[in-house]
């Protein structure tokens, strides 16, 4: 149930980019290419359930210790908890040296508009995300300013406000929730 399920947003995704026939191949996978820059990829797994869409951030990591640390830190304080990154995450292949974003649809509760709702958002975290890589590496990220603009601001529990990076905390442990 759930591949019909599967090809059926695929179908659907397909009309709404007026790619008519777009399927998966034997291995459950199709593979989009977006603007002529990069790759999304969308496989399904029959295991699971799951639809899996993937596009690379990065195609070969950089050299410099301290700016792959820089990339390393950026790209996991913005996949926290899938905040910044569409929900999904990223994940890296030193070998290869590629970095890919990743998100998760589950077919088992999903209708067949899903893909078609979400490809979009997804998309455009990632292109977000390679902006973000490059300048990294070009050596062109203003760290202070472009973190802070990824994270406006920090709510905690019960609407209290979290100290952000660079304020301190004078008190106790735990004055900074709202007790419930």
């Amino acid at each position: 149930m759930s591949l019909e399920n599967a090809t059926a947003n695929l179908k659907e995704f397909g009309k709404e980019l007026n790619l008519e026939g777009l399927a998966f191949d034997e291995n459950h996978t199709c593979i989009l290419g977006i603007d002529n820059v990069f790759s999304l990829h969308l496989t399904y797994e029959p295991n699971s359930q799951r639809l899996y869409l993937y596009a690379p951030i990065l195609d070969g990591l950089p050299k410099d210790k301290e700016t792959l640390c820089l990339l390393y830190e950026v790209l996991l304080e913005g996949s926290m908890l899938g905040g910044q990154m569409a929900g999904g995450g990223v994940g890296v292949a030193v070998k290869e040296e590629l970095i890919l974003m990743h998100a998760v649809i589950e077919m088992v509760a999903a209708d067949t508009s899903s893909l078609r709702r979400f490809a979009p958002v997804f998309v455009e975290a990632v292109e977000k995300w390679r902006d973000i890589a490059k300048r990294i590496c070009e050596s062109r990220y203003d760290e202070k300013k472009e973190r802070e603009a990824l994270r406006p601001y920090h709510q905690g529990p019960g609407g209290s406000q979290q100290p952000t990076q660079g304020q301190s905390h004078q008190g106790k442990p735990g004055d900074l929730f709202k007790r419930v």
